[in-house]
């Protein structure tokens, strides 16, 4: 019993991607180097029905354990292969409904958040979350035509 638990397992190493429940896990690596995959895990963003939210319904994925190291422009690259990517915004945490919004300055740009984030990716058309959902990975981060910098500058 635990042989063939073990050949399933080699035969299908999908299965063992742990993820949260109603969530998809999209593996990432930093470059070619790394070996571990570390996974975004993914899903279609709603509210509970009669709450209003500033994302598009149906068209924006709620991505979550957002490494430091991603900026908007990498998750941005990474998820254009399902779509066109309206926008992309990392978030501390995410957005309640009742909270009030900060407005964003075109002059001010705060300090990146440090640890792990949140974001919002918003698609053209409402495809681009279905094919986000089902992508197989793992994607790369940083790329020879696209580095990303990381640590001390």
């Amino acid at each position: 019993m635990v042989a063939r638990r073990r050949k399933r397992a080699a035969r299908d190493p999908e299965d063992r991607i742990p993820s949260p429940l109603g969530y998809a896990a999209i593996p990432i690596k930093f470059s070619e180097k790394q070996q571990a995959s570390h996974y975004l895990y993914v899903r279609a963003h709603g509210v509970r029905q009669g709450t209003k939210s500033t994302w598009p319904q149906k068209r924006t994925l709620f991505v979550l354990n957002v490494p430091p190291y991603c900026t908007e422009e990498s998750l941005s690259r990474l998820l254009s292969t399902c779509g066109l990517v309206q926008s992309v915004e990392l978030q501390e945490k995410p957005d309640l409904a009742e909270s009030p919004k900060e407005s964003r300055s075109k002059f001010f740009h705060p300090k990146p958040v440090p640890g792990f984030q949140v974001a919002y990716v918003v698609f053209q058309k409402p495809s681009g979350v279905s094919a986000a959902l089902a992508l197989k990975g793992p994607l790369l981060v940083s790329t020879d035509s696209h580095p990303v910098k990381s640590g001390i500058h």
